[in-house]
């Protein structure tokens, strides 16, 4: 009876770790039902009738511990640095740089600023958004601060 059980336990670790690659529970739910029916063996099987209550106990405490153990080990050490490459993007996206114009700097709107558009200042075309919302052509805007992607100005 107790390899039965010892048995039961490892197919349930062992399918619970397949947990990590398969989708849909199915894996994780025969494991854990599987570790729920070593514990009831262990609790109710005839064949450990000379088992005292304590030692029972002991061995269902000793599977959980078991079962916590190997688990967390698998999901920290082995599934997490093995398989980090496989299955983990590792790509980044850099911020732009800050656009060329200074704050305080001054420009015209070239497009209507609702609030996005664009606007000439120092002699170049920036993207721009403005604070106020609205904007015509023509408005004179001044930089108020710099955005990644655009320049973010208020109506003088």
């Amino acid at each position: 009876m107790l390899a039965s059980i010892a048995i039961l336990t490892l197919f349930g670790i062992l399918l619970i770790m397949l947990e990590t690659f398969l989708p849909g529970w199915v894996a994780g739910i025969l494991g854990t039902l599987s570790i729920c029916i070593a514990i009831w063996l262990a609790l109710m099987s005839e064949e450990l009738v000379g088992w005292s209550s304590s030692q029972r106990l002991l061995l269902v405490l000793g599977i959980i511990v078991l079962v916590v153990v190997a688990l967390l080990a698998w999901l920290r050490w082995f599934a997490v640095k093995f398989f980090h490459r496989a299955l983990t993007l590792t790509a980044s996206i850099e911020t732009p740089a800050a656009t060329g114009a200074a704050p305080g700097s001054q420009g015209i709107a070239l497009t209507e600023l609702r609030p996005l558009g664009r606007a000439e200042i120092a002699g170049q075309r920036y993207d721009v958004r403005c604070q106020n919302g609205l904007a015509a052509v023509g408005t004179p805007v001044e930089v108020i601060a710099s955005e990644p992607g655009n320049l973010l100005v208020r109506i003088c």
